[in-house]
């Protein structure tokens, strides 16, 4: 398929969403009932999502909300991102919900021929819940808290009721941690100085133990008021002397999102180690953080005193053997890039509007001159207004007005034949690009997506085609698979940089 047909969604409105319980039957042996839950279908794509919505509270984020709702691994997020950012217009900023805000999460995909359609479009899916007979506290009796340390798994630290015969983790000794534990994203990988809920065999005997478990992904916020009777200080991962600040974090962060990449900033990471009962090798990823980009490539950001050389020689051959292409790189200069922190972006207002579109217009065929001076007769008073003029051999003249010329002048203009197209100077970068182009008859995209692996990912900046132009103008760098994808499909990309904002 050709690439506009790919890289652009369809718009589709959003019928209203309801969002209520209707009680169907309670068990009162087992503290869990069954209702009904409304929810609405989404179709992207072809493909149709089931959503729900959401109420954010105190100290989330859409990550987390994500995490804990859907049903949604980290290759999907960007998918389920953009689907998020379609079905939530009144969302401007992603990265700062607030709480007390009403969004709509896609959870899942799903086969919409499995519900129940209602006539306001709604489906009814029947769903477990606990009642007032099983809350946090209940479930706290029947778990303990334990602080990871090195070396230990989640098999050495749970009760043989919760193992298989040869001593390795059970079904159901999984999924009661998983449910316990809702921030543990492996089974198999824990990480020291983290603080986990281990259950205790009597929560197996429990009524409502079976309902428990068949809630799955339900359970999760019944979970994490459980986890918040941990203490922040136990959560917290051991103090090193110099660990990343909020403001390093909060860069490094947003530089990840940048690459659509994943950063681990949290716990110590362990290393097997190559020699025969070696001593396994670890570092503090609150202290030496590592980025992972959207290839899964590794990079280890190290600190100001910090280089690969200093490092221990066994720690960084055991990186090395673990994560091929590994490469090593001071954090500094990842947060003193300030074009790879997205300090710059389409949504700025250019200082010098002459230069921008030098800029734009040097990538076409056209041709543009700033400064063309026109003697006007305006109520028989002869004047002379500067403009800027766009030419073509094969096109009309089009005058950039950017506001100095208004009223009966501009009506003198346009009645000699000139093509005007207005440019305030508030006008942003993204602004400037689609009502320049589509002037000159391209064909515009705002921020395309394209599809690969059955992903859709987001490239921030516009598009734009005419015959066999096709060009890409954005202001900061992009993630490899978009880098690829543009230079597959033959389109030249054009860095605004050189343009500094007001």
């Amino acid at each position: 398929m050709s690439f506009p047909r790919d890289i652009i969604m369809r718009r589709i409105v959003i019928p209203a969403i309801l969002f209520f319980f209707t009680p169907c039957a309670a068990f009162a042996a087992t503290g869990v009932k069954t209702s009904i839950k409304k929810y609405s279908l989404f179709t992207y794509e072809d493909r149709v999502y089931l959503c729900e919505p959401y109420l954010v509270g105190q100290d989330e984020w859409l990550y987390k909300i994500f995490r804990q709702k859907g049903e949604i691994s980290a290759s999907d997020f960007p998918l389920f991102l953009k689907i998020f950012k379609t079905i939530n217009p009144q969302i401007s900023n992603i990265d700062a919900i607030s709480p007390g805000s009403q969004i709509v999460i896609p959870l899942k995909q799903v086969d919409k021929n499995a519900y129940k359609h209602e006539n306001n479009g709604m489906v009814a899916v029947p769903v477990l819940e606990f009642s007032t007979e099983i809350n946090s506290a209940t479930l706290s009796r029947h778990i303990h808290e334990h602080e990871v340390k090195a070396g230990e798994t989640i098999s050495e630290l749970l009760s043989e009721e919760f193992l298989t015969s040869r001593g390795h983790l059970s079904r159901t000794g999984e999924k009661i941690v998983l449910h316990l534990n809702p921030n543990i994203t492996d089974i198999n990988r824990i990480y020291q100085g983290t603080t986990i809920a281990i259950p205790d065999p009597s929560i197996l005997s429990q009524p409502w133990f079976t309902d428990f478990i068949a809630m799955g992904k339900d359970v999760a916020p019944l979970a994490n008021n459980v986890a918040t009777n941990i203490s922040e200080e136990k959560r917290t991962l051991p103090h090193s002397p110099k660990p990343l600040s909020m403001a390093q974090l909060t860069d490094l962060k947003r530089y990840t999102r940048l690459i659509q990449g994943h950063l681990m900033h949290q716990g110590k990471l362990f290393f097997p180690s190559d020699s025969q009962g070696g001593k396994p090798q670890c570092i503090d990823l609150s202290i030496t953080p590592v980025i992972s980009d959207d290839t899964g490539k590794k990079t280890v950001l190290l600190g100001p005193d910090a280089t690969e050389a200093s490092m221990d020689p066994d720690l960084v051959a055991a990186m090395k053997a673990y994560w091929k292409n590994l490469q090593f790189r001071k954090y500094s200069e990842v947060l003193n890039a300030k074009m790879l922190l997205n300090t710059q972006t389409m949504k700025d207002v250019p200082r010098s509007h002459e230069s921008l579109i030098r800029l734009l217009i040097a990538a076409t065929s056209y041709s543009y001159e700033p400064r063309v001076y026109f003697p006007l007769s305006v109520n028989k008073v002869q004047m002379t207004v500067s403009l800027g003029r766009i030419t073509h051999k094969h096109a009309s003249d089009i005058l950039i007005n950017s506001g100095s010329v208004y009223g009966k002048a501009l009506d003198v203009l346009k009645s000699q034949g000139y093509l005007i197209l207005d440019l305030p100077s508030d006008l942003t970068f993204e602004d400037i690009c689609t009502r320049l182009f589509s002037q000159l008859g391209y064909q515009v995209w705002k921020d395309p997506s394209f599809n690969t692996d059955r992903k859709v990912y987001n490239i921030p900046g516009v598009y734009i085609e005419k015959g066999l132009e096709k060009l890409f103008f954005t202001r900061i760098p992009l993630f490899k698979r978009a880098t690829n994808f543009l230079e597959n499909e033959k389109i030249d990309v054009i860095m605004l940089n050189k343009e500094s904002a007001r």
